[in-house]
């Protein structure tokens, strides 16, 4: 049967909030629960003390070019003020600007406090995530596989959340009527709510087709885009911002999650994927291309 296709028309994510987005302007979350970023381990009392999970990496040490310091050809006298320095544009390229932003050691540890959840939204939008997974970053400067400093527990401190939940996908997904919103559309209607647009976004879509013969049909297009607020620029090391807010998803399992993420913790991604652990998932969220 052939279908002529008669309309593309776009359709907000899960609620009107969703296209108030781009009037919002980003603020970084700025911790959790009463912490702050970059307050020790030890300062969450409620933490059971084991980690659920533990990852170290190394990175030899970054440095990022800032600009040039010009290298005076010719010296113009302050009272000429229609002329202009010269430089030595050969020298000036010698004499770059640079500043190290990241290396050494890192560690990355994880904790949960058992049956905890979060309710994301209000009781009639909203929903419970769970679990929810608090991140601390060590990192301190050294050679490869140097020992774990005796000051440990103060370098140690709060670097990033996740808040996990689950999306229907698959044959479950396909069974659900096609005006009903999913978990992961309801979770990005929110975000979108309370953090503005991500970069990139754009709402999903409903496809209206017309058969030959009978009555036409719409089919809902379900995206499930990683989503990112104030994610890393250039070479993708670490985010600008106090915090970067992802939204992403594992297609094959429908888990899905919220991160927080400073700084410290992209970095550390960044090291496990291009220094000995490629394939990271934590970098596949947070750094990966679309």
């Amino acid at each position: 049967m052939k279908f002529g296709l008669l309309g593309l028309l776009l359709l907000a994510a899960a609620s009107h909030a969703a296209t108030n987005g781009e009037d919002v302007k980003y603020e970084p979350p700025e911790g959790f629960a009463g912490h702050r970023w970059g307050e020790v381990r030890a300062a969450f009392h409620r933490l059971p003390d084991e980690p659920i999970g533990v990852g170290a990496a190394w990175m030899r040490m970054q440095e990022r070019q800032l600009g040039h310091s010009c290298q005076l050809n010719t010296q113009i006298p302050k009272y000429v003020t229609s002329w202009i320095d010269q430089c030595k544009w050969d020298a000036t390229l010698m004499h770059g600007k640079s500043e190290f932003k990241a290396g050494g050691s890192y560690v990355l540890s994880e904790y949960s406090i058992d049956g905890q959840g979060f309710r994301f939204g209000d009781e009639a939008n909203g929903l419970v995530l769970h679990p929810v997974i608090y991140q601390f970053c060590a990192n301190w400067q050294g050679r490869r596989n140097k020992r774990t400093p005796g000051n440990f527990d103060d370098l140690n401190r709060f670097c990033g959340m996740k808040f996990m939940f689950h999306t229907p996908i698959g044959e479950e997904l396909r069974n659900l009527p096609a005006d009903q919103p999913t978990p992961y559309d309801r979770v990005l209607a929110l975000l979108v709510e309370k953090f503005g647009r991500p970069k990139g976004f754009k709402r999903r879509g409903k496809v209206y087709v017309d058969p030959v013969d009978g009555d036409g049909a719409e089919v809902d297009m379900h995206r499930f885009n990683t989503w990112r607020w104030c994610p890393a620029v250039d070479d993708g090391l670490r985010t600008e911002c106090r915090a970067s807010v992802t939204l992403s998803l594992d297609p094959t399992t429908g888990m899905a999650g919220i991160y927080y993420s400073t700084p410290i913790l992209w970095e550390f991604a960044f090291a496990r994927e291009k220094f000995g652990f490629q394939g990271d998932p934590l970098f596949k969220a947070l750094h990966a291309l679309e």
